[in-house]
């Protein structure tokens, strides 16, 4: 898919402040790797064997959820 993601403000925020520590820098390398994945498996493995464990987001359930629903429509 040549779509990229594309996360509204609050969205945005909310996945800064909840996912990613803050750090809006991350999640925006976060983002950008995301972005050159070619299917939804890759971009699963790398949220859920990287990304996920890396920031801790056990009990952030809600926003994860939110997060991958919107990665997911890139690759449908």
């Amino acid at each position: 898919s040549n779509q990229t993601i594309k996360f509204g403000l609050n969205d945005r925020i909310a996945f800064v402040k909840h996912l990613f520590h803050g750090e809006s820098e991350d999640f925006q390398r976060v983002v950008s790797q995301l972005n050159t994945f070619d299917s939804k498996s890759e971009a699963d493995h790398f949220i859920h064997d990287i990304v996920k464990p890396e920031y801790g987001w056990n009990g952030k359930e809600e926003f994860e959820e939110r997060f991958l629903t919107i990665i997911n429509l890139r690759f449908e």
